[in-house]
């Protein structure tokens, strides 16, 4: 039976978008009975043999705490590809889910079928010529957006067909357990991360500046990395939230503010939406693939958190439109469900070449 690989960049212990969507991929083939294999590259990370690697290897084969997966699932943990040995025929499956692990998947995977899951523009790290040459190898390229598919065509041959599969969410976990009339239209949430082009910071500031305006004001921020110093109490911040707790977060908020400059997609405000909170954001061009300004969220220019923070100040005040906006980004977010993600993603990864 064919084996399908899943090549990771390396093993994370707290929950990214990226690995989230590409672990369900994994579980979901793996309850159908197919064999599946996770690779993790960890390449210098740490001296083999030392104690960090052993407790690498440790949390490699128990799995990630945040997504429990299917116990049919073998891993790898790779340390130098010329000594790797994973025995692949014609008929395997390997995927890889990153700019860094193409490269590998070429040398661990030379006589399989590969497929490249580009999840975003991934020019932080390697230089864009780099990038773009990646486009060209002797992979089937999968987008997971509108925008990053037209990056794609755009730096490959016309011959070069580039699959689009739109990230989906959990349709039966996320969704409104609290209506959203009976929210408090001043208690709002974010995604806090470090990295600057999540424009975590400024978002932040923005919210800060209402508060001065509106003492009544609560904010609810939660995110992998260390909570910012010196918040005020009137801010709650979870680090690691787990599904549920994010679930609950986005229940318990009238209005989810995302500052995103550059994402590829940006799964929380899909999820908050299907969670009923009102969607302010930016105008980033993930966003795009669900948020429709003033019909189902509120989006401003990417950079000017000025505007952002008018539009948070808006459904503050405009209940109604608060409310409208909300119901219709929870119709939105029932269109993306897993269902239709993975049904494609099979058509795609098992046709013939």
């Amino acid at each position: 039976m064919k084996k399908i690989y899943f090549v990771l960049p390396g093993f994370s212990r707290r929950p990214i978008g990226g690995y989230k969507i590409i672990l369900k991929y994994a579980n979901l083939l793996a309850s159908e009975n197919y064999e599946v294999r996770i690779v993790y590259l960890e390449g210098n990370r740490y001296p083999k043999y030392s104690w960090k690697w052993l407790i690498l290897n440790y949390w490699t084969k128990k799995g990630p705490d945040w997504i429990k997966l299917n116990s049919s699932i073998k891993t790898y943990t790779i340390k130098d590809l010329k000594k790797a040995m994973i025995e692949t025929n014609s008929e395997d499956i390997a995927i890889a889910s990153s700019v860094e692990t193409v490269s590998p998947t070429e040398t661990l995977f030379s006589n399989a079928k590969k497929f490249y899951f580009i999840q975003d523009l991934e020019d932080w790290n390697v230089d864009k010529e780099y990038l773009f040459e990646t486009y060209n190898k002797d992979f089937t390229n999968i987008t997971i957006s509108r925008w990053l598919k037209e990056v794609v065509d755009k730096h490959t041959s016309d011959s070069k067909k580039t699959e689009y599969i739109r990230n989906p969410i959990d349709t039966t976990a996320y969704r409104v357990f609290k209506p959203v009339e009976k929210r408090n239209p001043f208690k709002i949430g974010m995604l806090y991360h470090k990295a600057p082009y999540k424009g975590s910071k400024q978002t932040l500031k923005a919210i800060l500046g209402l508060k001065k305006r509106y003492p009544q004001l609560e904010l609810i921020m939660f995110g992998t990395a260390e909570a910012p110093k010196k918040l005020p109490e009137w801010i709650t911040y979870h680090k690691n939230a787990t599904q549920t707790e994010t679930i609950a977060i986005y229940n318990s908020i009238s209005i989810f503010v995302s500052g995103t400059i550059k994402e590829g997609f940006g799964l929380t405000g899909l999820e908050a939406m299907a969670c009923g909170a009102a969607l302010v954001s930016t105008d980033y061009l993930g966003a795009k693939e669900y948020a429709i300004n003033n019909v189902n969220s509120l989006l401003s220019p990417v950079h000017d958190y000025g505007a952002l923070q008018k539009n948070v100040e808006l459904l503050m005040k405009d209940d109604t439109l608060r409310v409208s906006l909300a119901k219709h980004g929870v119709q939105r977010a029932q269109e993306y469900s897993w269902n239709r993600a993975y049904d494609k993603f099979k058509k795609v990864i098992f046709k013939s070449k």
